[in-house]
């Protein structure tokens, strides 16, 4: 497992085909730093977010990895002022479902307004070892 600090950011259109991409952005950085248990966690966590800002915001989105030791915030961040709402949909609701995936999958997340405009959603994610470590979730 990694220790130490690191931080990549992606920037990409808002397209649905984008939103493989920054799966596959995001697990391609665990996986180089030793966090592949973060891997399946983190890839639906960014898929939601990252959903929510091409359908929502319907223009360019960022993706950052922060990694600091076993901990994973992704981030990402739109143009948009429009705080998400976490709601409580059900399997019978089209849609609704994101930001209660990403609170379940997540030890915590928030929203950032950002100065210049627009937000950043963030999620934190404690790897499987951390939690044991910290006796979370066993």
């Amino acid at each position: 497992m990694t220790s130490g600090f690191l931080t990549r950011t992606m920037t990409w259109d808002a397209e649905a085909s984008n939103i493989a991409e920054a799966r596959r952005f995001v697990a391609d950085e665990l996986v180089a730093h030793g966090l592949d248990d973060a891997v399946p966690d983190a890839r639906l966590v960014v898929s939601e977010l990252a959903t929510n800002a091409v359908r929502h915001a319907g223009s360019r989105f960022s993706v950052s990895v922060d990694v600091m030791g076993a901990d994973v915030t992704i981030t990402v961040t739109d143009p948009s002022s429009t705080l998400p709402t976490l709601l409580h949909a059900t399997s019978l609701h089209d849609n609704g479902r994101g930001l209660a995936i990403v609170a379940e999958l997540s030890s915590s997340w928030g929203v950032t307004p950002e100065p210049h405009g627009g937000k950043s959603v963030w999620a934190l994610i404690v790897t499987p070892a951390h939690r044991d470590g910290l006796g979370r979730w066993g």
